[in-house]
C-alpha cells in the first residue's frame, strides 16, 4: 500500500507540473499574440485554436487528481454534520464508493471517445492545415484516472481504519 501510494503521489505531482506547463505556454502564446498583433498587425495564424483544443485540455485534466489529492475539491461535509451519528460513521466509505463509481464511468467512457478519435484520425483546421486532435483526447481520461487512483486508495485506507475499530471495539 506504501508504494500504491508513493507512486501515486508521483503520478499526481507529474499530472501537476504538466498542467503547469500548459498554463505557462497559454501565457506565452497568448503574450506573443498580442504582441504581435498590435506590433506587427499579424496575428499567430491559429492561436485561438491552439490555446483552446489542446492547452486548455493539457492544462485542466492532468491536474484533477492533484486538485483531489490536496483536497482542494468542494465535499459535502454540511450534508454530512446533518446526517444521524450511525450514517456519519460510514458516510466517508458512501461518499468514496459515489466517487468511485462516478469517476470510474467518467474514465471508461472518455477512454472509449479516445480510441473513438484515434481510431478515426481526429483532426481540426488550424490556420492553412489539419492538425491530429486526438492524442489531447488522452488527458481526459487520465486526469479522471488519477483521480479515481486517489479515491483507491482513500477507500482502501478507510476500510483499514473501519477494520482496525472493529477489532479494537
Amino acid at each position: 500500500m506504501r508504494n500504491l501510494k508513493r507512486v501515486n503521489h508521483l503520478l499526481q505531482e507529474f499530472g501537476g507540473r504538466i498542467s503547469g506547463i500548459a498554463i505557462l505556454s497559454m501565457m506565452f502564446v497568448i503574450v506573443i499574440d498580442v504582441f504581435l498583433r498590435n506590433v506587427f498587425k499579424t496575428p499567430i495564424p491559429g492561436s485561438y485554436v491552439i490555446i483552446e483544443n489542446f492547452l486548455m485540455p493539457i492544462a485542466i485534466f492532468p491536474a484533477l487528481g492533484y486538485v483531489y489529492m490536496k483536497n482542494v475539491l468542494p465535499r459535502l461535509s454540511e450534508f454530512v454534520e446533518r446526517t444521524p451519528n450511525w450514517f456519519q460513521k460510514y458516510n466517508k466509505l458512501l461518499l468514496l464508493i459515489m466517487d468511485i463509481v462516478v469517476f470510474g464511468l467518467l474514465t471508461y467512457y472518455t477512454f472509449l471517445y479516445f480510441l473513438n478519435g484515434f481510431q478515426q484520425g481526429m483532426e481540426i483546421p488550424i490556420a492553412t492545415k489539419f492538425v491530429a486532435i486526438w492524442p489531447v483526447y488522452f488527458f481526459v481520461p487520465l486526469g479522471y484516472f488519477f483521480v479515481l487512483l486517489e479515491v483507491l486508495i482513500r477507500f482502501g485506507e478507510e476500510i483499514k481504519l473501519l477494520v482496525n475499530r472493529n477489532a479494537n471495539v
